[in-house]
């Protein structure tokens, strides 16, 4: 054999390794609308999201799987299920997975968002709660927000009427 084609077999004896591999794991998934490689379904979204998810859920059912480039999501469409879901399976689904920027973000999982669930997690958000959500702490902050809320406002309003955005 030609070593020149080698990488070339290589190649495509990985490319349909994989695509065994994705189908394997996708009879395991929900229903959902069939992916493309790399890109996944985000070609198959809509302008308006939430009218596209709510075709799906028709089609596919209220859990369905979704892959946004090579990331898979699974959605929950109903109010039922979400509570089922976000309530009773908490602890199961709690973890997130991560990649080397979010562990470097987080300084290994240690903040409240990318935090494991555990006694780490609860400490934090219990903090969060007192210390920064309390009602007298959001009440002496709502200046600053409404500061920035106006702001924002008026750099899209300057953005919108600059000279030839019409």
């Amino acid at each position: 054999m030609d070593p020149s084609l080698f990488p070339i077999v290589l190649g495509l004896f990985l490319a349909v390794l994989s695509y065994f591999l994705l189908s394997l794991l996708r009879f395991k998934l929900p229903p959902g609308p069939q992916p493309w490689p790399v890109v996944g379904n985000l070609y198959d979204i809509k302008p308006v999201q939430f009218r596209c998810f709510a075709e799906w859920a028709e089609k596919y059912g209220p859990i369905m799987s979704v892959w946004f480039g090579t990331s898979l999501a699974v959605v929950i469409s109903t109010s039922d299920l979400a509570k089922e879901v976000l309530k009773e399976h908490d602890l199961q689904l709690a973890d997130r997975p991560r990649n080397r920027s979010t562990v470097w973000f987080s300084r290994g999982g240690k903040d409240l968002i990318w935090a494991d669930y555990g006694p780490h997690y609860v400490k934090v958000r219990k903090l969060c709660n007192l210390e920064l959500f309390s009602p007298r702490r959001l009440e002496l902050l709502r200046p600053i927000r409404e500061d920035e809320v106006t702001a924002m406002v008026e750099s899209i309003f300057r953005a919108c009427t600059k000279p030839g955005m019409l």
